[in-house]
């Protein structure tokens, strides 16, 4: 097993960041953008994503959902009576918590944002910290709200005092994986592995993640532990799995990861009848990229075509908003646009419900009752499992080869339990009847 990182290495990993930040970077660390100097009437919006490195697919509909920001408020955006341009400050953190700090620092303290958007978990974690330092509103999703708050060391009864944060939490992940496990007959025995990183430790956390969840099913784990994100081989991991008859493959890690397991589990012979893993199914081209054997993975879906939610900001249905995506860009929607979309949906409507989008303080009080529908679902942060995080639907689904249709792959909802009000399309298929 690798290396685990103490939660107390962690804080001190983060307080080191938070320190360099707060210190200040030199300018050479800092990417090169070119920023119009804003006046007393524009709205500075800063955005920070893993546009390079592991996540960067997480980032492919960003470019688009800017657009459509600037193209609805190109005439400015009323607030309290007056008329604000909104300028957006979009920064790469390259995926990862280390590359957070200069970007943060530079938005935060030298371009002087009125609001941060973080839709990314190093961005959440780390530039929450200097958020809440300096007041700043801060508003982070497409991450379960567990691996963002206890990793940030965040009070259940007080929240944090900038940032906020909406998304589905890591114990309806597992309600939504066990409810589909529960419809295939196989031997209960289940693989898991971990990529080495904040959101893996939360879902491998034998108290809060996904081993709190197996034993009371009545599932038999093998748990092959962490993985560095340079692992190339995991010859070692896959041969625990086939000796102890594993035939349902879980845990968590991103696309190139599970290219490479899955391609050596085929070598040595392993075939599992179930796998679904959180991270790497995620994504059409996660799918696409696997060939046939791409048919029948499963996983959490967070937002597709199929949800029955409306953009606050444009009226669109998720169907429309998804085909308007396709339409532009001439590529298959995927998750992040619903979410991407919604986190400008709910920065917008705290900055209105401030009144003056300059002054922080009354942003993050507007943010702590804030409620709103959106096309994720409704938001509201003054009802969540902890003071500023609000839940998200969940649901779980599986990929299926469309055999002639406009993409190689689409994604069935199979499990509703925890979201009824979004339907059911097929049921989850073992993959040995796909074979």
């Amino acid at each position: 097993m690798d290396k685990i990182e103490t939660p107390a290495k962690t804080a001190v990993r983060r307080r080191t960041i938070l320190r360099a930040a707060l210190a200040g970077v030199g300018a050479s660390a800092l990417p090169l953008f070119n920023v119009a100097r804003a006046g007393a009437d524009t709205i500075k919006i800063g955005v920070i994503n893993g546009i390079t490195g592991v996540r960067s697919q997480f980032a492919e509909a960003d470019d688009w959902t800017y657009g459509i920001i600037r193209d609805r408020y190109k005439n400015g955006l009323q607030i309290g009576g007056k008329t604000y341009q909104i300028e957006i400050l979009p920064r790469d953190n390259q995926s990862s918590l280390n590359g957070t700090a200069p970007v943060a620092n530079d938005l935060l303290l030298r371009q002087k944002v009125d609001m941060l958007l973080l839709p990314d978990s190093d961005g959440a974690i780390g530039a929450g910290e200097l958020c809440d330092a300096l007041g700043t509103p801060g508003i982070s999703t497409m991450t379960p709200w567990q691996a963002m708050f206890f990793t940030r060391h965040g009070d259940p009864t007080k929240g944090f005092p900038s940032t906020f944060h909406f998304f589905w939490g890591v114990d309806d992940l597992f309600k939504n994986y066990l409810g589909m496990w529960s419809t295939v007959a196989t031997n209960e025995q289940i693989g898991t592995l971990y990529f080495d990183n904040a959101v893996g430790k939360s879902f491998a956390d034998p108290d809060r993640g996904l081993p709190s969840a197996l034993g009371p099913a009545g599932l038999k784990t093998t748990d092959a532990g962490f993985f560095e994100p340079s692992t190339e081989d995991f010859s070692d991991q896959i041969s625990q799995f086939q000796n102890a008859g594993v035939q349902i493959q879980s845990g968590f890690m991103f696309s190139p990861q599970w290219q490479l397991f899955w391609s050596q589990a085929a070598q040595a012979g392993y075939k599992p009848e179930i796998c679904t893993v959180a991270g790497p199914f995620l994504f059409p081209s996660g799918i696409d990229v696997l060939g046939d054997r791409g048919d029948g993975m499963s996983t959490e879906i967070w937002w597709t075509p199929s949800f029955p939610f409306s953009s606050s900001l444009t009226g669109q249905s998720a169907k429309a908003l998804a085909a308007a995506y396709q339409a532009s860009t001439g590529r298959q929607p995927t998750q992040p646009i619903g979410y991407v979309h919604a986190l400008w949906e709910v920065g917008i409507a705290a900055l209105q419900a401030a009144g003056d989008p300059h002054d922080k303080k009354a942003v993050c009080a507007a943010m702590k009752t804030l409620k709103l529908n959106t096309v994720v679902g409704p938001v509201d942060f003054g009802h969540g499992p902890v003071p500023g995080v609000s839940l998200t639907p969940l649901v779980g689904g599986q990929w299926r080869k469309t055999n002639g249709g406009t993409f190689k792959n689409d994604l069935k909802i199979v499990y509703n339990g925890t979201a009824p009000a979004i339907p059911v399309e097929a049921a989850l298929e073992p993959l040995s009847k796909l074979s």
